[in-house]
């Protein structure tokens, strides 16, 4: 999930009052939030930004982003974006997924949960190819039956031929 910390407008038309907050990169502006962060009043004369830093700092740890208004308003009132030990930790996740990515690729496998439709031409091949394999096993089978038919056929005709010596004995 890419997580963004974000803007989320809030009031009327002409009084926009905002939150900040951290939420998934692709959902809609005033969609649903992971969490919220703090506000930013710009109506007011200071235009007040009051945020919990502490959670926006675990945020960026784990991999989240800064939208450009947000990094604005937040450094504009003073709070420090990326310190030294959030960067740290913030580099050790990115060389973590980095290195298990190196890993999938190298074994050939993809991610987790992904999922990929496959296209019309691709269930057509793989369609025949079902047919292909069903036809050779029924061949094989009724080949099998032919062959089992024919040896009980070889049994019956060598059964007859030794019965006919032996009657041809019994009359003689």
């Amino acid at each position: 999930m890419a997580v963004k910390i974000r803007l989320q407008r809030l009031g009327r038309t002409h009084k926009p009052y905002y939150r900040v907050v951290a939420t998934d990169g692709r959902r809609k502006r005033s969609g649903e939030a992971c969490e919220i962060l703090g506000v930013y009043d710009p109506t007011l004369a200071e235009k007040t930004v009051q945020v919990d830093m502490e959670q926006v700092h675990k945020w960026i740890r784990n991999g989240a982003d800064y939208s450009e208004g947000a990094a604005s308003i937040l450094k504009h009132a003073g709070y420090e974006l990326y310190p030294a030990e959030v960067l740290e930790a913030r580099a050790a996740v990115k060389a973590k997924l980095k290195k298990r990515r190196q890993e999938r690729k190298k074994s050939g496998e993809t991610a987790k949960g992904t999922y990929v439709k496959p296209t019309r031409r691709a269930l057509n091949k793989h369609k025949a190819k079902l047919k292909a394999v069903r036809m050779a096993e029924l061949a094989k089978e009724q080949e099998a039956k032919a062959k089992a038919a024919a040896e009980a056929e070889a049994a019956a005709a060598a059964a007859a031929e030794a019965e006919a010596p032996a009657e041809e004995a019994t009359e003689g």
